[in-house]
């Protein structure tokens, strides 16, 4: 009998005549109160991002793909917290059936590793059109429409035969906390070495690497340059390399302490801590997405001229005086004012 079974078992056969056991407990609901308000805000600031792409078109780029995939790995992120918050606050079933009980437990342990491992990898393929753009003047989105699309498909498809593999192959079980949470545990060092190899270690090698070549390009062909002057090309590039180096060194810095300890130990009390420093870079991710990037700028700096004329031309419109107007089919006598001669 697995763990699963063994826990299922004990909250059916205990003496607790109603044993609810998807309700959190005071304990566990206090620990996530700091994760609840930063989801709270993340969806505030993610909320704000969103509509400035449904009103401004400008944003709405092919080349923007990876950014917008980036993003709705958030929000799935996000969704996650909220649907397990949700359950967990009001299962109040006594006996919930095993089915409803596998999904909840399952969603709750594997959505986040899998979105998070998702995001490393949609950062590196976004950082290698990139490096092609810059390297090789190369507009990837427009040359290499179909091998994107199986790009996309395939980080998604293979991370989840991946995750699902694991569990076939009992190199993963589910462990649940009774009344608290549910969690992955590895059942030998064997996987824990590979996710921490495939979920951070080669694809953040991967990208410093990638990071390095575009900088070192944009360095040489500043040099080349520097003679004559530097062109409108390579200041932007040197922007693109600039904007996502340092969005990329606050990302991993709030992300990977959740992935390795997750790949680690599969949960526990300092993944906690180390979840609300995931959520927090989810809350941010839209403000330094936007803040980096010239063409957020330009789009809010267009919302704001609108914004500005619009009050200006509704302030002058309400302090004129507005002429009268007379009914239709009224008769109105008008007299006439004697003239008056200039002197």
């Amino acid at each position: 009998m697995d763990e699963f079974t063994t826990q299922s078992s004990m909250f059916n056969q205990t003496d607790v005549i109603c044993s609810t056991p998807l309700l959190w407990d005071v304990e566990a609901t206090k620990d996530r109160q700091p994760r609840l308000i930063t989801c709270s805000v993340a969806v505030f600031t993610h909320t704000i991002f969103w509509l400035q792409l449904a009103f401004c078109p400008s944003v709405r780029q092919k080349s923007m793909q990876w950014i917008y995939a980036y993003l709705v790995t958030d929000i799935l992120l996000l969704a996650r917290f909220f649907f397990t918050y949700i359950v967990r606050r009001t299962a109040t079933e006594c006996e919930p059936t095993k089915l409803w009980f596998y999904f909840v437990c399952y969603v709750e342990a594997t959505v986040d590793n899998y979105l998070n491992v998702l995001e490393v990898y949609i950062l590196l393929v976004l950082n290698i059109c990139r490096y092609v753009q810059i390297a090789h003047n190369i507009n990837v989105y427009q040359v290499h429409k179909k091998l994107l699309a199986i790009t996309h498909i395939t980080i998604y498809v293979s991370t989840a035969i991946s995750l699902v593999l694991q569990f076939i192959l009992e190199w993963s079980q589910l462990t649940i906390y009774y009344r608290d949470s549910c969690q992955v545990t590895y059942t030998n060092l064997y996987i824990q070495i590979f996710n921490i190899a495939t979920a951070f270690a080669i694809p953040i090698f991967l990208n410093v690497i990638v990071i390095y070549m575009s900088a070192r390009h944009v360095r040489l062909a500043s040099t080349l340059q520097k003679a004559t002057h530097v062109s409108a090309r390579e200041k932007y590039n040197r922007s693109l390399v600039i904007q996502f180096l340092l969005f990329y060194t606050v990302w991993v810095a709030l992300w990977a302490p959740n992935v390795i300890l997750y790949q680690i130990s599969g949960g526990g009390n300092l993944t906690g801590t180390f979840r609300l420093l995931n959520f927090i870079e989810i809350a941010l991710d839209p403000i330094i997405i936007a803040a980096l990037d010239v063409r957020f700028w330009q789009a809010w700096q267009k919302i704001w001229r609108c914004v500005k004329i619009e009050v200006l031309q509704h302030g002058s419109t309400t302090g004129r005086v507005l002429p009268t107007t007379t009914r239709v089919n009224v008769f109105s006598i008008k007299t006439t004012q004697p003239r008056t001669t200039a002197l």
